[in-house]
């Protein structure tokens, strides 16, 4: 049953490289060789193999002369092949680790942003998180890529909160009478805030950084 994909796979090649130019279509058979040579160690379990014929079905169907020559369909067919991947080998470790990583992103961005750029800040990106995280479930590429939107923010909050402890390191007391002050809040509570925000910026960088790195590295996982 694995070789019939790769039949498929043989045929779409064949078809685009009638179809497209030369340039267009070494790229796109670059991709079909790779998908060939990772499906070919690839044994698909009963569970999945309603998930296999499915994909097997859609291949048939872009091989239509109508179908063929709409770039945008190939490319999108050869995206989710490459997906499906994942879910035949049972490995959807990556997609847990990009959302649990997300999340903490956005969660500690929205505690921490307001003290240096308010509420408006925060406030307009709950939009594109909501959207991200719903995309990421859905294993979207346009998720992904809106989600990841967050990262330079993420890093901009833990850059300014890393750079001002530093420099408040010499008259730390100073700066935390000065917030206890504004906020009309005991020394202890503030200096066991300001120490907690630090630690929280620190993991806010790190975060921001694990689902860059992994948002590039996994980005195959996302139709």
């Amino acid at each position: 049953m694995e070789k019939d994909l790769l039949l498929v796979l043989d045929d779409i090649k064949k078809k685009i490289s009638k179809a497209y130019g030369e340039k267009k279509s070494d790229k796109l058979n670059i991709q079909i060789d790779t998908l060939k040579q990772e499906y070919s160690h690839i044994e698909v379990s009963e569970r999945h193999e309603e998930i296999y014929g499915s994909l097997v079905k859609k291949g048939k169907e872009l091989l239509k002369e109508s179908n063929i020559k709409d770039e945008k369909k190939v490319a999108y067919y050869l995206r989710y092949c490459g997906a499906a991947q994942f879910d035949f080998k049972d490995d959807l470790r990556p997609l847990n680790l990009i959302l649990k990583s997300f999340l903490l992103t956005c969660t500690l961005f929205m505690v921490l942003a307001p003290q240096y750029f308010g509420f408006i800040l925060p406030f307009i990106f709950v939009v594109p998180i909501f959207m991200g995280l719903r995309g990421m479930k859905k294993r979207m590429l346009n998720g992904l890529m809106i989600g990841v939107s967050v990262v330079p923010m993420g890093i901009l909050v833990a850059t300014i909160w890393l750079k001002n402890a530093l420099l408040t390191m010499g008259n730390f007391g100073g700066f935390v009478s000065g917030i206890a002050k504004q906020y009309n809040m005991s020394m202890e509570f503030t200096q066991n805030l300001v120490i907690a925000s630090v630690l929280m910026s620190v993991v806010l960088l790190g975060s921001s950084i694990t689902l860059l790195v992994s948002a590039i590295k996994y980005r195959k996982m996302f139709i």
